[in-house]
């Protein structure tokens, strides 16, 4: 196992908070749609700027240092922060409209991974349905970690606000896994590679977030435990091996 330069560590440590960022916004815009049912729960209209201005920095951070062993950014990447940049100028000064120019940014990210190397048909669409997915499951879980319902998560309030969610976050876990799978096994061309690779280990650690966030929120959702600061730390976690896996090589000739 190679030990990673400086520069993959910023790059990493970028696309961590653009992916941060994205996929709050994605739970965000989640939470406030199931806040808005009747009876309205208010507290849980969490704000849109934080996300997007972790988005937007994480976005020109990527595109910077993308564009130096290039001399040039990508097209895929100047999409993104232009998208990141116009959602947060709609969300400061118009309040409306934000949500179209942030699923163009989420989508652009399939054009700058793996996917857009793939030889298989439909690769970028799965990744793409992957990201969205994902946004709404795991980004609601990031968001629920921001949360203080009155009474804690086994009040009234609290409870009834997971249920909305839970609901959501379902079926939004069965795709996400579903293209997970398909695109890691178009990455992986055996089982050993995913103890003997470098992508393989980061995959596997990933894999083992995932269900800790299952079990984590199994436990949540049973009982109202208060899991959810923790649960929200293991989203942070897994999101930081997908930007790991980013900028990690799979291997020659596959994809």
């Amino acid at each position: 196992m190679t030990w990673p330069s400086r520069y993959d560590v910023l790059l990493v440590a970028f696309r961590w908070l653009e992916y941060a960022g994205l996929f709050g916004f994605v739970g965000v815009v989640v939470m406030r749609r199931l806040a808005g049912l009747r009876p309205p729960l208010r507290w849980a209209r969490a704000s849109m700027r934080p996300s997007l201005v972790a988005a937007l920095i994480g976005g020109l951070g990527v595109v910077i240092l993308e564009a130096i062993p290039l001399w040039h950014p990508t097209a895929a990447g100047l999409l993104r922060v232009v998208a990141e940049g116009v959602a947060l100028l709609l969300c400061v000064y118009v309040r409306r409209w934000v949500v179209p120019p942030v699923v163009v940014a989420l989508a652009a990210l399939a054009f700058d991974g793996h996917a857009s190397q793939a030889s298989a048909d439909g690769a970028i669409f799965v990744d793409i349905v992957h990201v969205l997915s994902a946004g709404m499951w795991a980004g609601g879980i990031l968001v629920l970690a921001t949360l203080f319902p009155p009474g804690g998560w086994g009040g009234e309030e609290g409870r009834a606000l997971l249920a909305r969610f839970g609901r959501v976050a379902f079926l939004a876990f069965a795709i996400t896994a579903l293209t997970g799978a398909l695109r890691a096994t178009a990455e992986v061309r055996a089982l050993s590679d995913l103890w003997t690779t470098e992508y393989g280990l980061v995959l596997s650690a990933k894999m083992a977030g995932v269900a800790v966030m299952v079990a984590m929120s199994a436990l949540m959702w049973r009982r109202g435990s208060q899991t959810a600061r923790y649960e929200g730390l293991v989203v942070l976690l897994v999101l930081a091996a997908t930007a790991v896996l980013a900028v990690s090589p799979i291997h020659p000739g596959q994809g």
